[in-house]
């Protein structure tokens, strides 16, 4: 359960964080952290019982298994892992596949054409690995492969020059593939962001990381749709900020208005700190008051500002 943030806040803080169980349907995806035990796992297991799969911005467990055609339980058994609401960009994992029959040879495939040549890239101030893969379409093992001389892939320097492979794939929805997805979300976020005085690309950022814009899903905890509000929250904003019912199951508006709402009051809350703001958002505000920005929290903010980057250079959010 949340501890309010003070005396003063025993009436106005939502019952909303990681103490709550708010966990996420929409599997958190942040950083390259956490990929260690898996590669261990991946040298261990023989090449015929499975087949390997890098994690990409944007997917989710029940995408991938559903892209293979085999359960979400065989890729956590196989995988060994702990949670399933967190994998990582970058991780590879093994997806289990039942050994094929004999069969006949097949055609030989077209040769492939050559890919792009390489691109070179000189890292700014503040740039991660992680963050230069997701704004070129890449993996972050993609760009460790092409340069050898990275040792320690957390460590990289403002100024030193990377060589980025080319032959990432268009991202669906940019100019050259048709209309950005989710324009009635999109359009919908970026009003309300307007509204209360936001930056559309964080709130974008935020409703992505959350759902991926659907308004469908509904976390085990009950948050529900594309900014994932708890019912006990939709009520606290309806009431004390918004002045009107809202309907956050049904109504897709109400959903974006109330998570949007929500995300202005903890801004103000916390100062005008958007990356305590958004701590509060995933974790709770009283908790983050209380314990500080736990690990698992600062990866959740960093993916979304990730996110928002990748929004504000290509005009659409990253995906598989």
């Amino acid at each position: 359960m949340v501890t309010q943030i003070g005396d003063a806040d025993q009436a106005l803080v939502p019952q909303w964080g990681r103490d709550k169980v708010r966990i996420p349907n929409w599997r958190r995806i942040a950083t390259i952290a956490g990929s260690v035990a898996v590669a261990s796992l991946l040298g261990a297991l023989p090449a015929s019982a499975a087949q390997r799969h890098t994690i990409l911005v944007g997917e989710t467990l029940t995408s991938i298994a559903a892209t293979y055609g085999v359960t979400i339980a065989a890729i956590v058994e196989h995988n060994g892992i702990a949670n399933p609401d967190l994998i990582y960009a970058g991780q590879q994992l093994l997806i289990p596949v039942d050994e094929p029959a004999p069969a006949e040879p097949a055609p030989a495939a077209p040769t492939a054409p050559d890919p792009s040549p390489a691109e070179e890239y000189v890292i700014q101030p503040g740039d991660t690995l992680w963050r230069i893969a997701v704004s070129r379409g890449l993996t972050v093992d993609a760009i460790l492969a092409a340069n050898p001389s990275i040792t320690d892939p957390n460590r990289i320097y403002a100024g030193a020059t990377l060589r980025l492979p080319g032959g990432a794939v268009p991202l669906p929805g940019t100019p050259s593939t048709g209309a950005p997805v989710g324009g009635d979300v999109r359009q919908a976020i970026e009003h309300h962001a307007a509204t209360y005085g936001l930056d559309p690309l964080l709130v974008l950022a935020l409703a992505w990381q959350e759902s991926g814009w659907q308004q469908h899903v509904v976390s085990p905890s009950g948050a529900i749709g594309v900014m994932q509000v708890l019912p006990s929250t939709g009520d606290w904003v309806a009431q004390m900020i918004v002045g009107r019912p809202l309907d956050i199951r049904s109504n897709m508006d109400d959903n974006v208005l109330a998570g949007t709402a929500y995300l202005r009051w903890l801004i103000d809350h916390f100062g005008g700190s958007v990356d305590l703001a958004l701590a509060g958002y995933y974790q709770g505000p009283g908790s983050v008051a209380r314990a500080g920005v736990l690990p698992e929290t600062a990866r959740y903010v960093s993916a979304v500002l990730a996110i928002r980057d990748y929004l504000a250079q290509h005009g659409v959010p990253p995906r598989s």
